[in-house]
């Protein structure tokens, strides 16, 4: 429990600071080729997250904000996924209507089921080893 630490406080902020910093994300092989070839192809991509704001800086040092046209953000929007709502609002920024759309995630219930569940093309990439 949280008690259990000395400073939980100085805990909690060293460990925020630390996801929004390049050391604490991965990124697979695979990604940074597959979005320059989407990219070429003029497919319009975007970030539809339940993450918070440090994630525009996670992208930046991360070199992957120049592959997204937009970002929505759970706490932005106030709806997370596996709701409606924070689809919705991604698909509003590109006057997309849901089929004509689809979402990539890692998450069975938060992406995949969220996606289809408002009529996009859902994708779920199980990547546990």
């Amino acid at each position: 429990m949280w008690e259990d630490f000395s400073d939980f406080d100085a805990f909690f902020d060293e460990l925020y600071r630390y996801f929004a910093t390049s050391a604490a994300w991965e990124i697979y092989p695979d990604v940074i080729e597959a979005l320059t070839q989407w990219q070429q192809a003029g497919i319009p991509l975007g970030v539809l997250s339940n993450f918070d704001s440090r994630l525009y800086a996670v992208l930046k040092v991360l070199e992957l904000d120049r592959y997204f046209s937009t970002v929505t953000i759970s706490t932005e929007v106030g709806a997370a996924k596996p709701l409606p709502g924070i689809f919705t609002a991604a698909l509003n920024k590109y006057q997309c209507a849901p089929a004509a759309a689809w979402h990539i995630g890692d998450s069975k219930m938060d992406d995949y089921l969220g996606a289809s569940e408002v009529g996009m093309m859902a994708i779920w990439i199980d990547r546990v080893k």
